[in-house]
């Protein structure tokens, strides 16, 4: 393992390299990976709905299936690797939910579960395996997308909170499995990101703005003002992150977790 600096072909330099991003077809998924085909990299987007992201330009591939299955997540690692080598993931598949603990059903919980934290598993795993295997990057960066939710959790969102605290584990133990080969883990907790995401379907966004006391259309400025920041946080926010882990400027970063939620005490990293 090198402990020299590598010497950068620009600020991420990104160019020329290969990501795979799952959720890639919304949200802040979709925007990593036009920020990626923008910075010349080449990219494999997976997602079970890839309408957002058929129509970009760039040097990319699509996968449309789930990713919690094995054989669509080795689909994307051997896609991803005919172009050579693979020099990170970005886990950004998840999906939102409502209701209390104290009445949602163990059916609606292992989904909540399934859908944001075991999502990730598979090509998690495979990584590390095709790594061992000498077929991934020495470089090779995982980045999870996890939520405020995460050390903050909130009610009214189901099991969501659970799976994302989890994520904050899932991504610190591939920290330490990761390292001998070469392979960093991190996470960005995202806070709450309106724009382009599907994340506020299901009645969401109505529910939230009654609980709170506002109309739909002042939703996201009343998350916005309770940030120290005072800022509504966009997926480039979130992206601009995620494309920093990704890069050799976080070489010597891994097991860390990265807030992009505007500045809220509650969620500060513990």
């Amino acid at each position: 393992m090198s402990h020299q600096s590598p010497d950068f072909d620009g600020p991420l330099a990104l160019s020329g390299k290969t990501f795979i991003v799952t959720g890639g077809g919304s949200g802040i998924g979709l925007c990593t990976v036009k920020q990626l085909l923008a910075l010349g990299s080449s990219v494999v987007a997976v997602d079970v709905n890839t309408d957002g992201v058929a129509t970009l330009d760039g040097d990319f591939s699509v996968v449309c299936g789930d990713v919690t299955l094995p054989s669509v997540a080795d689909e994307a690692l051997e896609l991803a690797l005919t172009r050579g080598r693979l020099d990170g993931v970005v886990f950004a598949a998840g999906t939102s939910s409502v209701g209390s603990m104290t009445e949602i059903g163990l059916k609606a919980f292992d989904e909540d579960l399934t859908r944001n934290l075991t999502v990730h598993v598979p090509l998690s795993q495979a990584v590390l395996r095709y790594r061992s295997a000498h077929q991934v990057s020495a470089q090779c960066s995982l980045v999870y997308v996890a939520s405020k939710h995460a050390v903050a959790p909130s009610s009214g969102f189901g099991g969501y909170p659970v799976a994302k605290g989890a994520v904050l584990q899932l991504a610190r133990l591939f920290a330490l499995e990761g390292a001998p080969l070469g392979v960093r883990a991190n996470t960005v907790n995202p806070g709450a990101v309106f724009d382009g995401s599907k994340f506020w379907e299901k009645g969401l966004w109505e529910e939230k703005a009654q609980s709170h006391g506002v109309s739909v259309d002042e939703l996201p400025d009343f998350y916005a003002n309770r940030t120290l920041l005072g800022v509504r946080v966009s997926p480039t926010d979130v992206t601009n992150a995620i494309l920093f882990l990704l890069s050799p400027l976080s070489r010597a970063t891994t097991g860390a977790v990265i807030s992009v939620d505007g500045g809220l005490p509650v969620s500060f990293a513990r």
